[in-house]
This record gives C-alpha cells, sequence and structure tokens, in this order.
C-alpha cells in the first residue's frame, strides 16, 4: 500500500444483482458508502465494527468508470495496493475478465434543485440532470500545474482512455512531511507522480495528468453515494474530504433511491469458470 508501506493482497468476485460494492476485510462486510467513511487524509479510507480499510478510491474509481455496480472484494493488509497509482490495472483486469449486464436497474439518485457544498476553499455544485457529468477545476499556486479545468461524461470509453492511466502524485516538498506523518512509507517513482519546481519526475501519461487524477478520485469518491448521480457535477479544488462529504450530501438529498427503466443496467464482474476475475491477487 502506498500509504502503509504493507503487502495488501485484493481478490475481486463477482456478485448478485442489488449487492452493491462491498469489501470483505477480517470477516467484517464493509460496504462502500459515504456511510462507511473514516478518514480522508490523503486517501479515502472505509471503515466498520472496528476494522479499517485504507485507500479505496482508485478501485471504487474503476468499478465506477466501467459502471460496476455489483462485486464483493476480499481484502488482505490493510490498504488496497496502489500498483502504478493510477485505476489502469484495476480497469485491465475487469475488462479482461468481462462484464455482465444484470435483469435489474441500478439506484438512481435524482435531484429537484442545484445541490451546493463549500468547505475550506473547494465548491461542489451538482446540477439536475439525466446523467452523469464532471467538470473538474484544480487551482494549485504552482508554475507546473496553475489553474486548470476539464469535462468528463459517464462514457466507459472516455474513462479508459482519458481518466483511468492518470497516477497519483505529489509535490516534491511534501514527501519528507508526509512520510514523517506516517503516510506514503509505500510511494515511489514506480506508483506515483512526482511535481519539481521546474519538472515531473517522468513524462506525463495522459493531458492534465494531475488533474484528471482528481477525476479519477472524484469517480471513486462520489461513487459513496450509494447510486447513479443524475447531475451535471462541478468540483473546484476537490479532495477526498470534501469528495466524500458531498457524497454523502447528494445521497440524503435525492428524491429517490428508485429502481427504474432507464438504460443503464446494473453490471457486475461476469461469471467465470473460475468464479471471479481469475481469482487474481495484487
Amino acid at each position: 500500500g502506498i500509504h502503509t508501506g504493507k503487502d495488501c493482497f485484493v481478490t475481486i468476485s463477482p456478485a448478485p444483482e442489488n449487492t452493491g460494492i462491498i469489501f470483505r476485510v477480517d470477516g467484517v462486510e464493509i460496504e462502500a458508502l459515504h456511510s462507511n467513511v473514516v478518514n480522508t487524509s490523503r486517501a479515502t479510507c472505509l471503515g466498520k465494527d472496528g476494522v479499517r480499510l485504507d485507500t479505496v478510491e482508485h478501485l471504487l474509481s474503476a468499478c465506477a468508470g466501467l459502471k460496476i455496480s455489483n462485486v464483493i472484494i476480499d481484502v488482505e493488509g490493510p490498504e488496497i495496493p496502489i500498483l502504478d497509482g493510477s485505476a489502469i490495472p484495476w480497469v485491465e483486469e475487469l475488462l479482461k475478465v468481462g462484464i455482465e449486464e444484470m435483469g435489474s436497474f441500478c439506484n438512481v439518485l435524482r435531484f429537484e434543485k442545484t445541490i451546493v457544498h463549500q468547505s475550506n476553499g473547494s465548491l461542489m455544485i451538482a446540477v439536475p440532470s439525466e446523467n452523469f457529468s464532471l467538470t473538474c477545476v484544480i487551482i494549485f499556486d504552482h508554475q507546473m500545474l496553475g489553474t486548470a479545468a476539464e469535462t468528463f461524461c459517464e462514457d466507459p470509453n472516455d474513462y479508459v482512455n482519458m481518466i483511468a492511466p492518470a497516477r497519483t502524485f505529489a509535490m516534491s516538498e511534501e514527501i519528507e512531511k508526509l512520510k514523517e506523518s506516517g503516510l506514503a512509507l509505500g510511494g515511489s517513482l514506480d506508483n506515483a507522480l512526482v511535481i519539481y519546481p521546474d519538472h515531473f519526475s517522468s513524462a506525463l501519461r495522459v493531458e492534465n495528468e494531475c488533474l484528471r487524477h482528481k477525476a479519477l478520485d472524484l469517480f471513486g469518491d462520489l461513487s459513496l453515494a450509494g447510486g447513479k448521480i443524475c447531475a451535471a457535477v462541478t468540483a473546484i479544488r476537490p479532495g477526498h474530504k470534501v469528495n466524500t462529504e458531498f457524497a454523502g450530501i447528494l445521497a440524503n438529498n435525492a428524491k429517490n433511491y428508485s429502481l427504474n427503466d432507464l438504460a443503464d443496467g446494473l453490471k457486475s464482474v461476469k461469471e467465470t469458470e473460475s468464479q471471479g476475475v481469475s481469482h487474481a491477487r495484487y
């Protein structure tokens, strides 16, 4: 794990319709819902019944980006593996095994009015819409980043090509402070993009990679609302704390959690002969 530095293993298995996304850790089932968020310091961490699981956002993002709604994720260790710092390894494995459309329709979060949330210089806005879209705005006092904005739709192909490859990042001057705080103990140039005053630690994988990683995190964090968000969301200066707070606000202000006739069918990891994503361990 990028923060704990400990070896962690994940097994992803298909689940029946209406299961949702559930992490199983030390015999405890932790639903991927905003109500189970226990910490948001540099990562999104879930917990229940005294058991905690760190850094869930990249795997949740992959599921959200591919519109996977039902899956069981067994975890050995305190944290979801960071892999290469992006969501693309999860995406590739999930696509390799296949995704199955199920008979029911997903929970849908609809809204009667615009919802606004402000916190510590961040601003989140959700305008009612038939479909989900995300406008992500970053504002950094740094010559390598500055201010940038980009809008993304919920198309899985766009997610795979534009968002999933974007790696987690950190400013070079932050690294020692993070390690002194007990974070980033497993971080390296193999799983993160480091931003120096006048250059990046490696070539960017995609345009606006840092902004797109913020969008990647948002896909995962907002999925904790528990359903398809029918809104055009704008996130200015997003971060795990404000993202997960907004997920809870959206869930609590939704007009309904209805099973309806939208075209997006509930999806799950496809059942295979091995009964899972090759029961691959990471």
